[in-house]
């Protein structure tokens, strides 16, 4: 009996360390139709037919890391090439925001992030002279210069559901599904009140 009881404890033990470790991932896509007209360099996003995959990861600590990738993205998720009559083209604007979750069921709260970590890649827009490429990190003071005379913090992309820079003041609130997906709750406007 006692190595039956010494069993079930190790095998508690080994579960609740691996429970400690465990993750649960979300994706929510945007195409290029959804893309055009609603972001941040809207002409060069929509002439390139980029796509958006928001990937969100909560984590057993209390902490989220939620990814904004732009770019060409093949069916797994990575980023791809294009080849057309122009050549062949790369891009990747990559933003990875990380702080606290609140989480009641499927209901999910994004806490103002802690920090973001970011990079701009345009690809031949930057041979071409159109476009900057920029990465760093928040807490460092880095900032998101574009191309000539713009200056963004890289926090304020949190904001938005797609590629703009609308702040970083308030949480971002979503719903996760079962099937791996997750929506961006609507916020109510001061003129519902």
């Amino acid at each position: 009996m006692k190595k039956f009881a010494a069993l079930v404890l190790a095998l508690v033990l080994a579960l609740s360390c691996c429970a400690a470790l465990a993750e649960s991932t979300y994706i929510h896509s945007f195409s290029a139709e959804e893309l055009a007209g609603n972001t941040d360099m809207n002409g060069f996003v929509s002439a390139l037919a980029l796509t958006e995959r928001n990937t969100l990861v909560l984590k057993d600590d209390g902490t989220y890391e939620y990814t904004k990738l732009m770019a060409y993205i093949d069916e797994a998720g990575e980023v791809m090439e294009v080849t057309n009559e122009n050549g062949t083209m790369r891009f990747e604007i990559r933003y990875v925001y990380t702080g606290s979750v609140t989480q009641d069921g499927d209901q999910v709260t994004l806490n103002v992030p802690d920090e973001c970590v970011f990079s701009e890649d345009w690809g031949v827009l930057v041979a071409g002279g159109y476009m900057k490429n920029s990465e760093g990190k928040a807490s460092e003071g880095a900032r998101v210069t574009n191309y000539e005379g713009t200056d963004y913090d890289p926090m304020d992309n949190f904001g938005s559901q797609v590629y703009k820079f609308a702040g970083h003041d308030a949480p971002v609130n979503v719903t996760v599904n079962a099937d791996g997906t997750f929506t961006y709750n609507a916020v109510a406007s001061s003129d519902d009140d």
